[in-house]
């Protein structure tokens, strides 16, 4: 008999009734040459005489019964279903053709949904992102893995009970780069997964013994969103971080009294900062008054360095010309109406920093009103690129967007954070892009370079740019972006289930 393309695992335990209403809904939707099958491992008998449905009586922790199951499995790849999850109608042929037309795929994994007040259940995902998948377990189900891979990374183990799923596929994503989402909703929970205490903290274990395996020396906290991960990366030697501030000396009524922004972001730095490896580099435009910078000075002292630029405004020139003043191994791209919240701010994105594999940090910025301005750049359907989550309430997230780690293919130049070597290579800031997007031209000349940009909200900072403006956006700044990068666009893991073209 050929042996099948998918193999389902159910571990079902006492929940016998359950295990029914997976395998009913499994036979509704299956169509008499689909090549899948489905084992079910249970505490006692699972009334079943479908011959594409195995059942072992088996009692034994959830681990257990998955290993039991893992080990009965024939498919090339093998997916987890919890007893009462209900396959959606199409979903596995979806799959099934994903993978005979990409059989090199590794890991698919699929939206889903549970019940819940408009689209508050419908958990439609991004494609790979390592640091979204670090801090929440997003892959959640239907997710296929290559059943000879997931054995060979251990399967499902002792010490992963209570978050089996988030455990195994962090052993796999370890070994491949071929993961594929598939924006098909793949099936249909009883109801949204459960977190706890227990299963909070087995999520924990589970990322830290992640991170234990790829080397990387770090501490696992609680994140903002329920079941989720703060990962904090040990920073053996603490680099100095040159912080770039482009001013003309403007001012501007924060809070019911006016300051003139400059000195205001500097005292942040100052006063609510706790990473003390750092310079200031004021890059003060042609016409600021020479007031700003001995205001400025007076309260950073001899932290302070002063590159002037000449000519009209430049937003790109003044920073590549911060940059080259810059004494830091790092160098951090700051607004200079942008003000500290936390004083761990630094401390985070320093630390984001740490995995060579991330190229550009940055950060979530609040407007004075509470309202988001950024968790990150996203592309829209007009080929647009916007800042997902904008003018939402501060905490407002979708699965834990907005408050989790992730990666994304642009930052804000507002508040980013990349290493100083880096920047020169791949030549700063586009002088021809002044005002718009050159900080999102800088960000995918960096993932040119096979390095990721992470946004890390748990670095909050507040952007006194008025919540209420409308960016000037012209036509020739959209067509100089689109130009060189429209392929990476249509490559935004946020935005990748779009049909237009």
């Amino acid at each position: 008999m050929t042996a099948p393309t998918l193999t389902l695992l159910v571990a079902a335990g006492s929940d016998l009734d359950g295990a029914r209403s997976t395998v009913d809904a499994a036979r509704l939707v299956r169509a008499r040459h689909d090549s899948w099958d489905l084992v079910v491992v249970a505490d006692a008998p699972v009334e079943c005489d479908l011959p594409w449905v195995h059942v072992t009586v088996a009692p034994g922790s959830r681990p257990e019964q998955l290993a039991r199951a893992l080990a009965a499995a024939r498919g090339t790849w093998v997916a987890v279903l919890g007893p009462g999850d209900r396959l959606e109608p199409g979903a596995l042929e979806a799959v099934h053709r994903r993978l005979a037309d990409s059989p090199a795929t590794d890991v698919l994994y699929t939206d889903e949904q549970w019940p819940g007040e408009g689209a508050s259940g419908i958990f439609t995902k991004p494609a790979w992102s390592p640091e979204y998948e670090r801090s929440t377990g997003y892959l959640g189900r239907l997710c296929a893995l290559r059943r000879t891979l997931l054995v060979a990374a251990g399967g499902f183990t002792a010490d992963s009970a209570g978050a089996e799923e988030w455990d195994a596929h962090l052993r796999v994503v370890e070994r491949t780069d071929a993961i594929v989402h598939l924006a098909v909703v793949g099936l249909s929970r009883q109801s949204a997964p459960t977190v706890d205490d227990t299963s909070w903290e087995a999520g924990l274990e589970a990322v830290r013994r992640h991170f234990d395996r790829v080397g990387q020396d770090v501490h696992v906290d609680r994140g903002a969103y329920p079941g989720s991960a703060l990962v904090r990366r040990a920073v053996p030697e603490r680099p100095l971080v040159s912080v770039v501030v482009p001013t003309g000396g403007g001012r501007r009524v924060v809070r019911g009294t006016e300051v003139l922004l400059a000195e205001l972001c500097a005292r942040s730095l100052v006063e609510r900062t706790a990473y003390d490896r750092w310079e200031l580099v004021l890059v003060p435009s042609q016409g600021t008054p020479d007031d700003v910078v001995e205001a400025v000075r007076a309260v950073v002292g001899d932290r302070l360095v002063v590159a002037p630029v000449e000519g009209d405004f430049n937003f790109s020139t003044s920073v590549n010309t911060g940059v080259a003043a810059a004494r830091g191994d790092l160098v951090l791209l700051l607004n200079d109406d942008v003000d500290a919240d936390g004083a761990d701010w630094l401390d985070r994105m320093v630390s984001v920093l740490q995995d060579p594999a991330v190229g550009v940090v940055g950060a979530r910025l609040v407007h004075e009103d509470e309202r988001l301005q950024h968790v990150g750049v996203v592309y829209s359907d007009v080929w647009v690129p916007w800042h997902v989550l904008q003018g939402n309430p501060d905490g407002f997230t979708h699965f834990g967007l907005g408050l989790v780690d992730a990666d994304f293919v642009a930052t804000t130049g507002a508040c980013l954070l990349m290493s100083r070597e880096l920047y020169r290579e791949v030549g700063g800031l586009p002088e021809d892009l002044p005002l718009n997007y050159n900080d999102v031209d800088l960000c995918h000349k960096v993932v040119l370079t096979g390095r990721r940009v992470v946004v890390t909200p748990a670095a909050r900072l507040y952007h006194y740019e008025s919540s209420t403006r409308e960016a000037t956006i012209r036509d020739d700044e959209v067509a100089r972006l689109q130009g060189p990068w429209e392929w990476l666009a249509w490559r935004d893991p946020w935005e990748n289930t779009r049909s237009t073209r």
